[in-house]
Order: structure tokens, then sequence, then C-alpha cells
């Protein structure tokens, strides 16, 4: 982990947005994995998204640690999906990055 002063608020929104791209995509494969693998495979994959949540609990913990001065719209910074309107300014924003990182993906 880099040091606290390295850790911004910009830094902790970029992750999140690529946390909630992720995390999304993970959810699409949960709907779609149980149908062409065992039972026990998609247990495993279900798994690792749990571990994958707790991660991203302790992302946010650290993020308020860090910044104790940020609201409550910080909420969303690593939660939420990318399929329906933004909650909150902070929101809208971290959607953004979302698709622009994405976007990254594919040029």
């Amino acid at each position: 982990m880099i040091n606290k002063k390295e850790r911004t608020i910009e830094l902790y929104k970029l992750v999140g947005a690529e946390m909630r791209l992720f995390r999304t995509l993970g959810g699409n494969l949960a709907i779609h994995m149980p149908q062409v693998l065992l039972s026990t495979d998609t247990d495993k994959f279900m798994r690792v998204l749990q571990k994958i949540d707790e991660v991203r609990s302790r992302a946010e913990d650290n993020m308020f640690h860090d910044h104790p001065e940020v609201s409550n719209d910080y909420l969303n910074v690593f939660y939420g999906d990318l399929n329906h309107e933004p909650r909150t300014p902070v929101d809208a924003e971290v959607m953004a990055k979302a698709k622009e990182a994405a976007d990254v993906l594919f040029k």
C-alpha cells in the first residue's frame, strides 16, 4: 500500500470505478456461468465474489479513515452498478470514470 499522503480521494474514486466495473462483470458472470459449469464450480466463483466484496469493503473503510472529511455522498464510491441513474454527484463521477476505464479496455 502506498503512503497515506498519496492515497488521494481521486485515487479512491478511480479504484472505486474500476471495482464497480469489475463487480458488475462478476455479477453478470454469476448469472451466466451456471449455464456452462457444474454447481461445484459455480459455488467456487460465488465464493470469489464474496472475497471481492470483503476487499471492497476494506477499501471503503480505508477511504473513510484516510479522508474523514468526506460526506456520505462517498458511500457509493465502491458500490452500485453501472446501469442505473447516479444517486449523487460523486456517484455520477465514479460511474463516468468506470465508463472511461471500460473504454480503455477496447482501444
